[in-house]
């Protein structure tokens, strides 16, 4: 961190006050986790704007480490700005709001600096083993996140959980196994000792039967991407439009967003929710929404450019994001999205209108960047997809008498 950018943050940045947090306590903010140490008291430097902070327990067995359920709450800082959390043990979570003691809480904030000492700082440099830093990586996935987005979508609270979070895919009886992350590197912050899913249904059963976990409901956008055909449609544009999801995509566009970028912001979210808050009902939107995205054809010609360049950006983005077996777990079992690249590469390949130039550059960008990460060679997949086509085609194409 340059020193212009260090004065910047001391005369700037936020300060989150964690009070009473438990000793070797998985605690993280964005992009970055730590274990804490005996004095942890918050992080200081923070840059002012919207962050997620999450933690969990930490349980040692003979087999080693497990990490408890995550939760956490999303916060939208202003410059300066101190916020007062306090840890409750009896709920291992943080005390709402309303149950901290005021004068207490305003005292606190107006003597943060008695803390500084055991505050660990926002992680804003890079680490030794990437060079892209910890913000730069929350920056990138969070473009498009708006406070309008994320207050629509949380909960009043803003908290979250991965075990008390509720959609509408909650009522959904599906057969999804379950996720769980086995661990990020943990980095201690130094310095006076200072560190800074599962089936929806059944979960959301669980915690109206035990009566004392709030239920927290999440405000997806209704998208059914099983039925993206007009109302009275004919048989030709049901067969159509089954296949080619672009009047689904409009209409979604015209009835839930002001414009593309908060559909965008939503996708960004979803996957947030699921890749840091391990919140299964985050996948299962971005699913739809990467679904309606890569399958909407006829949307290209006049939202390539905009739309569906930025989608290629921000899923290099999110497909690239730091390490996580959890990500990489769902994505082995159900894996979509080499799927979905597919259909839209055929898509840019056989169009009768040509997309943007710009279009082009940022899915050859992403082929790239699958072929290289994940060893996808989707270009080679079209090549052969097509090669079928010819052949069910040609002479020798099966009739019908």
């Amino acid at each position: 961190m340059d020193q212009q950018t260090a004065n910047i943050l001391l005369e700037l940045g936020a300060v989150l006050l964690f009070l009473d947090a438990p000793a070797n306590f998985n605690f993280g903010i964005d992009c970055f986790s730590w274990r804490t140490g005996p004095n942890f008291k918050g992080l200081k430097l923070i840059p002012p704007g919207q962050h997620f902070v999450y933690y969990s327990s930490v349980a040692t067995a003979a087999g080693g480490e497990t990490a408890g359920i995550r939760s956490g709450f999303w916060l939208d800082l202003k410059p300066r700005q101190v916020v007062v959390k306090r840890w409750n043990p009896a709920m291992e979570d943080v005390f709402d709001d309303a149950e901290m003691d005021a004068e207490d809480t305003e005292r606190h904030r107006i003597n943060f600096r008695d803390f500084d000492r055991f505050l660990g700082v926002y992680p804003l440099l890079p680490t030794d083993s990437d060079p892209v830093s910890p913000y730069e990586k929350w920056l990138r996935l969070t473009t498009h996140i708006t406070l309008a987005i994320a207050k629509r979508i949380l909960p009043k609270s803003g908290k979250i959980s991965a075990m008390s979070c509720v959609s509408r895919f909650s009522d959904v009886d599906d057969a999804r196994g379950e996720f769980r992350s086995r661990g990020r590197d943990q980095t201690e912050i130094s310095g006076a000792d200072t560190a800074a899913s599962t089936g929806s249904s059944s979960r959301q059963h669980q915690n109206e039967e035990a009566g004392k976990v709030e239920v927290l409901r999440l405000e997806f956008t209704p998208i059914d991407i099983k039925r993206s055909f007009p109302s009275g449609a004919s048989g030709a544009e049901r067969t159509k439009y089954s296949i080619d999801k672009s009047y689904l995509l409009r209409k979604v566009l015209k009835d839930h967003f002001k414009d593309y970028k908060e559909l965008l912001g939503e996708l960004q979210l979803s996957f947030v929710l699921f890749l840091i808050g391990e919140v299964y009902d985050g996948y299962e939107q971005w699913k739809v929404l990467v679904h309606l995205l890569c399958q909407s054809d006829e949307a290209i010609d006049d939202l390539g450019s905009t739309l569906f360049y930025e989608f290629i950006e921000i899923l290099i983005k999110q497909l690239e994001a730091h390490p996580s077996d959890f990500f990489m777990d769902a994505l082995s079992s159900d894996n979509f999205v080499r799927a979905n690249i597919l259909l839209l590469t055929r898509s840019m390949s056989d169009r009768t209108n040509p997309a943007p130039g710009n279009l082009h550059e940022a899915l050859e960008a992403l082929l790239s960047f699958v072929d290289s990460r994940f060893q996808w060679d989707v270009r080679r997949d079209a090549r052969f997809a097509e090669l079928e086509e010819d052949a069910d085609d040609g002479e020798y194409a099966p009739t019908i008498a």
